[in-house]
């Protein structure tokens, strides 16, 4: 599988190179949770998977064959808003691997959100929410798609009519 990494709600996929051998998912301190997922294998191969131990996951890279599924890791956390919500919203998909919490504020109260490591299948399918808007997320195996809520509706509006859903005007 090969590794993405989306920094931030809003933000487009890039390819997620780990430094130091490992993963951390979010941060230490009061309110916020830190996970770290080591990386181990031949740092040349392009291919990635993942293991779960009972101590947690790891993910190994190596001369594996290339797969359409592929490993995501998610900072869904964006800027600061009060009362927002932020967190993997409509996932289909989607399976998580591991996950920590990133939080505002001094005791984590203000507001947080989950930095997660998940594996994609083709067509999975998510929104994340960033201070202003929603960004819906598609992987189809090959290619991710980053759409605006009203493209998503657009989107939407044109399989239901191909279905012959909706009424003539």
């Amino acid at each position: 599988m090969k590794l993405f990494d989306i920094s931030s709600p809003g933000a487009n996929p890039e390819t997620l190179i780990p430094e130091d051998g490992r993963i951390v998912l979010g941060e230490t301190g009061r309110g916020r949770s830190q996970v770290i997922v080591p990386v181990t294998g031949h740092p040349y191969r392009g291919e990635y998977r993942a293991q779960r131990t009972e101590e947690g996951i790891v993910l190994v890279r190596g001369d594996f064959p290339p797969e359409e599924r592929s490993l995501w890791r998610i900072n869904t956390t964006g800027e600061y808003s009060r009362s927002r919500s932020y967190g993997l919203r409509d996932a289909t998909g989607v399976t998580t691997l591991a996950r920590g919490v990133f939080a505002f504020g001094d005791a984590g109260k203000t507001g947080s959100g989950d930095d997660i490591l998940a594996i994609l299948e083709p067509g999975a399918e998510f929104r994340l929410r960033s201070k202003y808007a929603s960004h819906w997320y598609r992987w189809d195996g090959r290619v991710w798609t980053l759409l605006t809520p009203e493209e998503r509706q657009a989107e939407l509006a044109l399989a239901a009519s191909l279905h012959n859903e909706g009424e003539w005007l």
